[in-house]
């Protein structure tokens, strides 16, 4: 559609009508009438031009008619401007504004007059056709442009106007109506009948809304800063849709002016004391910075705004350099970060990966470390047993023992056979004691376990033994020597049968107590008993027993004992399992971060009981008798015996009270306890029940090393934010520089305040 020639039917006037709206002077009733007649009567073209064709009448007006046509030598489209009336046309203010058009007829921006016929009949002049319409047609049928059009258009838009004012020409009535759109959409500056040179004193009235406050004014001297302020509301009418400060209450007031000047004078008041238009701050995605220029531009004061167009230019290639350096910057310091991050994650994930390796590494040579400590601890306990086994067996080829054991039999034979009807018969059993032959034996054995106690010492055997009794063929208890004679209590074992115990009858447990003691049979061997607790002091003990024999061949190997010959009773001898100096504490210390534990490992009831413990060890005598010992689950005890150790171990014992110490988990290794080569006629008859477990606490390993993971981590952190404190510094400056440079030439050109001050600035612009 052919838009632009109809804005050359009438002459660029700053008068009272063209102040109403966008549209230039609209024509009078006689004028309209006329340009109906000549509509009808318009078919050939007012005169031929050479060099070009004239094709088809574009549209007509008061003062002449606008025809398409095109140039012969080129093909290109053109515009003829006729004016068929000279009477009504302002033949300088028209000269004026066609040679300020050829003189800028090579701007980019600016629409070019071809050709120029003032002298021929009618006068005409052809400009180059531009079919695309006005800026003001474009915002009509679409609204507000798209930001990037917008600066686009902006951009160019003051690239035509500072061209204009380098060839001393201000427009003076800038407005999207006067801004045409060629083939490519580029804007172009038309309409120049208000403009004027820079020497000129004269003033020119521009179009409502787009005409700056101080131009508003019949005295006024042309300034640039005029087509400032005009460019500011063509960006703001882009952006929004509409020029700013316009508005129904606006321009009612404009309206009921009885004058000119009244209506300029409410005009230029409008401005001054309404609020600084802010609708182009609201669009979706719109920079702070963009919104900066165009309120820079529509400043009120002329001193407040750019001073030139040129400034603009700079302003907006500013703003443009600063918005695609944006994500660089951006991207240089969130690349350092995000380095940095990653460099602290995979140092973090690293130094986890590698502690939890050096710490599997470590708990695996824990474990190898308390497993040899619990094969050195098992071989200990096993001299020690045989070094029992010595004794006892050196005890019971006593002939003197055989006697007394013999002579009390006899004595209490009547008095044993009726404790065998009735074991709660107490005065038999009170009589039994009193008998002399049972006298003599006691005193024997008090004194022999002194002498024990001082063989063993001499022997090196670090055991304190517990006690030393003698039970006759049958089971019962014929008298007992406690080595501390504070394990005396009422109960006393004297007269008792325990045929059931493991010490007499040589089986892996205890049998039934309330079987007939005939049931069982004495040990015709040396034999380590199952941990058994004692009925007096409610100890975990452990007995080495051995046949007493008659024959005193038989007693002493010369000669193996006949299978119809029974012995005439068991001498044992038992051991406190506390009381091994492998499991006691060094003197004045206690130790809970490592230490040795005694286990029963026999099947049944008793599997995983804990007969030595540091726990144990430390319970008074009541507390013993009363309280149940603690034990492990199948579980834990399958797993350590059949693993070399675990790193997970929960000590049962740290569910007793006051037994917080033993909580947490434990590094843990157990090893069998095998009797004396020469006590087992198989290898599978070697191994006893008894487990020794050495646990060490897991914190010990773990502790440390993750102390020195810690460590470093904290280390690399402190490395790490260095290295960030570093990098912000450095980006600190470099912003600084990159905004003082912009600044520093911002000064020099007179571009003003920096955009730090300018909302201040403006805030005070009235």
């Amino acid at each position: 559609m052919g838009i632009t020639p109809w804005e050359f039917l009438e002459p660029s006037l700053g008068s009272i009508a063209r102040m109403n709206s966008d549209y230039t002077q609209q024509q009078s009733l006689g004028g309209l009438h006329r340009s109906e007649q000549m509509s009808l009567q318009a078919t050939q073209p007012p005169a031929e031009i050479s060099g070009y064709r004239i094709d088809t009448l574009l549209g007509q007006g008061a003062f002449g008619q606008v025809w398409l046509g095109s140039d012969l030598n080129t093909g290109r489209q053109v515009a003829i401007k006729f004016y068929l009336h000279r009477s009504g046309v302002d033949w300088s203010l028209l000269r004026r504004e066609v040679k300020n058009l050829v003189n800028m007829s090579t701007g980019r921006y600016i629409v070019q007059v071809l050709s120029v016929g003032w002298e021929a009949e009618p006068p005409y002049y052809v400009m180059e056709y531009l079919e695309n319409g006005s800026l003001e047609d474009l915002v009509r049928a679409q609204g507000a442009l798209t930001i990037g059009e917008a600066v686009r258009m902006l951009r160019e838009i003051a690239d035509g106007l500072s061209f204009a004012h380098s060839k001393g020409v201000m427009h003076c009535d800038l407005k999207p109506a006067n801004i045409v759109l060629d083939h490519d959409w580029r804007p172009r500056l038309a309409d120049f009948g208000q403009s004027r040179m820079s020497d000129d004193q004269t003033p020119s009235l521009g179009t409502l809304f787009y005409m700056a406050p101080e131009q508003a004014d019949l005295t006024a001297t042309a300034d640039a800063a005029w087509d400032v302020y005009a460019l500011g509301a063509i960006a703001y009418t882009m952006l929004v849709g509409s020029p700013p400060y316009r508005s129904p209450s606006v321009i009612e007031t404009l309206d009921t002016a009885n004058s000119l000047p009244e209506r300029l004078s409410r005009y230029r008041d409008a401005i001054r004391q309404n609020q600084r238009p802010k609708l182009h701050y609201r669009r979706r995605g719109i920079d702070k910075g963009l919104c900066q220029i165009v309120d820079r531009c529509l400043a009120v004061r002329p001193e407040n705004r750019f001073r030139n167009v040129q400034q603009v230019i700079e302003a907006i290639d500013a703003w443009q350099r600063a918005k695609t350096r944006r994500p660089l910057y951006i991207l240089g310091i969130l690349g350092p970060i995000v380095l940095l991050l990653l460099v602290t994650f995979f140092s973090s994930r690293s130094s986890h990966v590698a502690t939890t390796a050096t710490l599997h590494d470590f708990q695996r040579r824990a474990i190898e470390s308390n497993r040899f400590a619990a094969q050195l601890a098992a071989r200990t306990l096993e001299k020690e047993i045989e070094g029992l086994y010595r004794l006892v067996e050196t005890e019971a080829r006593r002939k003197e023992l055989a006697q007394l054991l013999m002579a009390t039999s006899r004595e209490g034979g009547a008095m044993l056979e009726q404790l065998t009807q009735d074991p709660n018969d107490e005065s038999t059993r009170d009589r039994f004691a009193k008998l002399p032959a049972r006298i003599q034996l006691q005193e024997y054995l008090e004194l022999r376990l002194q002498k024990l106690v001082e063989a063993g010492q001499a022997r090196g055997i670090a055991v304190a033994f517990n006690s030393l009794f003698v039970n006759e063929s049958q089971g019962f208890n014929l008298g007992t020597i406690f080595a501390d004679p504070a394990d005396l209590t009422e109960s006393s074992s004297l007269g008792h049968n325990f045929a059931y115990r493991t010490y007499f009858n040589g089986l892996r447990e205890d049998g039934d107590k309330t079987k007939p003691s005939n049931s069982f049979q004495p040990i015709r061997q040396t034999h380590l008993s199952a941990s058994f607790r004692s009925t007096s002091t409610g100890k975990w003990k452990l007995g080495v027993s051995t046949p007493v024999w008659e024959d005193e061949n038989v007693a002493d190997g010369s000669i193996a004992a006949p299978k119809d010959v029974a012995p005439i009773g068991v001498i044992v001898l038992t051991i406190n399992l506390g009381d091994f100096d492998l499991l006691k504490y060094h003197e004045g210390e206690e130790q809970t971060s490592q230490f040795t534990v005694i286990v029963d490992g026999r099947a049944g009831a008793e599997r995983g009981r804990l007969l030595q413990h540091p726990l144990i060890h430390a319970m008074d005598k009541e507390t013993m008798r009363e309280l149940s010992m603690p034990r492990m689950s199948v579980r834990q005890i399958e797993q350590l015996q059949e693993s070399e150790g675990v790193a997970d171990y929960v000590d049962p014992a740290a569910k007793f009270e006051n037994a917080e110490k033993f909580a947490g988990t434990w590094i843990a290794a157990m090893q069998q306890v095998s009797l004396p080569h020469n006590q087992a006629t198989r290898p599978e008859d070697s191994m006893t029940d008894l487990w020794v477990l050495v646990q060490e606490r897991t914190s010990t390993v773990e502790v440390p090393l993750r102390q020195l993971g810690t460590r470093l981590q904290r280390e690399t952190y402190i490395a790490l934010g260095t290295m960030l404190s570093v990098v912000a510094v450095m980006w600190f400056f470099v912003l600084r520089l990159n905004q003082a440079f912009p600044a520093k030439a911002a000064s020099s050109s007179g571009l003003g305040a920096r955009n730090t001050g300018l909302s201040a600035t403006l805030e005070s612009d009235r």
